[in-house]
């Protein structure tokens, strides 16, 4: 009897030919020991939007492998790999510990987080901070057996493997003590002012509000002050103002009412009315850090630009929600020029009138990373020290409404990698196909040789993985 299983997106179903739920290590290896032949996936909270959990194979469901174990010197910790990230930060601050990097979301499993390369704002991704990882997978005899990656370029590569390697079963994780963090909200015309802002707020994350195309930086620094006393207040109004009301707001004028007017109106006129400006709270990271952004089903694509360029693909990001919105002007100089530099431009006056984004653009400038195929991984055409920025577009439109952001998304994402060298995050919709993934990564052969060598049979990749690893 199979199982069908639909992605928290709902925009992926996965018809696995047998499921295996697993509570050990050994029980991962007779998995693969009692299905020769067969493809493999492991899966955790499903929280991704891209093809990557997808197979018709054996799916491995991992959340009985959720133990903590933190070492003497409170340096490290081995997790195992179906433990969610919220799980793993609870039980880190019941001893005063934290990770070095925590994303916007919380309810991923770790080995699902990093092996998709799952990031933060100012600071490496979760990849980047793994020592070392225990992955089943098959000899060059076909047995199945567990190894323990703690160096070298396999270490590398296995970082953010993509699940490719083999099942991840524990990860053993650099943490640090807790800290605080200091927060506060402010509006700005302009990107360069609020990307200024790193300077004194490196962990700040901001938005693109679309229509009126202005501003709003959430400034972050990490403080050695005491939590402030109205940090529950503080909490609850980002819970009720963005976490709730601004999604309901967005779902009603996009999937109930379908006024793209109102949403107009309501993002130049009302939203900035809502934020609280130059309020300084102090709270722990981990409330500073995460949202609650998987309370309502959406989608959601990011592309990644190196920080040189992010000014300029700004503009023509810009220019392009335009004309999927319908119109005809393009505000930035050099659209026409790029456009043309690919042969784009006609294509796009095509695609005029077909999606109406509806929702703020998410900014997030990720550090480079040591690993082969993270966010913020080498690339032959970057400086080796240059940050990255991740650009998030999400929709919640309902998923028969979603043929218009496929056309957006499948048009930007290979816009971004061919002007900007950019990328799109493993872990959400990514339509890049081989030859754009293998211009993005200076590793990326070498990765294909490592994952040669833990699965020379290719029993852990997917038709889409086929397509483009």
């Amino acid at each position: 009897m199979t199982t069908r299983m639909i992605n928290f997106g709902g925009n992926v179903t996965i018809d696995p030919d047998s499921l295996c739920r697993v509570v050990s290590e050994s029980e991962v290896l007779a998995a693969l020991q009692a299905n020769p032949g067969k493809r493999f996936r492991a899966i955790g909270s499903l929280h991704a939007w891209s093809e990557a959990a997808v197979t018709d194979g054996v799916l491995i469901e991992m959340s009985g492998l959720n133990s903590v174990s933190i070492s003497e010197d409170r340096k490290s910790a081995w997790v195992g790999g179906g433990c969610k990230v919220k799980r793993l930060l609870q039980e880190l601050a019941k001893e005063g510990l934290t990770l070095p990097s925590v994303g916007l979301i919380d309810e991923q499993t770790v080995a699902g987080a990093t092996a998709t390369g799952t990031h933060g704002s100012g600071n490496h991704c979760l990849s980047h901070f793994i020592e070392a990882v225990r992955v089943a997978h098959f000899d060059q005899d076909g047995n199945a057996i567990l190894s323990t990656i703690d160096s070298g370029k396999e270490l590398l590569a296995v970082r953010c493997s993509l699940g490719l390697l083999g099942v991840i079963v524990a990860i053993k994780f650099t943490i640090r003590p807790q800290y605080n963090i200091q927060e506060h909200a402010a509006r700005y015309e302009t990107l360069a002012d609020v990307i200024a802002m790193e300077s004194t707020c490196p962990l700040q994350q901001f938005y693109m509000i679309p229509w009126s195309w202005s501003f709003f930086g959430h400034h972050r620094v990490e403080t050695e002050q005491p939590r402030s006393k109205l940090a529950g207040l503080y909490r609850l109004y980002n819970f009720c103002v963005v976490d709730v009301s601004l999604h309901l707001v967005v779902i009603l004028f996009t999937r109930i009412l379908k006024v793209s007017a109102a949403l107009r109106f309501f993002y130049r006129w009302i939203l900035p009315l809502t934020i609280a400006r130059n309020w300084k709270v102090v709270d722990d990271s981990h409330a500073m850090l995460v949202m609650e952004h998987e309370l309502f089903r959406h989608i959601e694509i990011e592309v990644f630009v190196p920080g040189s360029k992010v000014q300029q693909a700004t503009d023509l990001l810009a220019d392009v929600v335009r004309v999927f919105a319908g119109e005809s002007q393009f505000q930035s100089a050099d659209t026409s020029e790029l456009l043309q530099s690919v042969d784009q431009q006609e294509t796009l006056q095509g695609l005029a009138g077909r999606y109406f984004h509806h929702y703020p653009i998410c900014y997030r400038r990720v550090l480079s990373d040591e690993t082969m195929l993270s966010s913020g991984a080498p690339s032959d055409t970057v400086a080796a020290d240059e940050d990255w920025y991740a650009i998030s577009f999400i929709s919640y439109q309902k998923p028969s409404d979603r043929e218009g952001f496929f056309a957006f998304a499948n048009f930007i994402a290979p816009l971004v990698s061919q002007l900007f060298d950019g990328r799109c995050h493993w872990g959400k919709y990514n339509p890049l196909r081989r030859e754009e993934n293998q211009a993005a990564y200076r590793d990326f052969e070498a990765f294909g040789e490592i994952r040669k060598a833990f699965d020379p049979e290719g029993c852990f990749g997917n038709h889409w993985f086929d397509e483009v690893t």
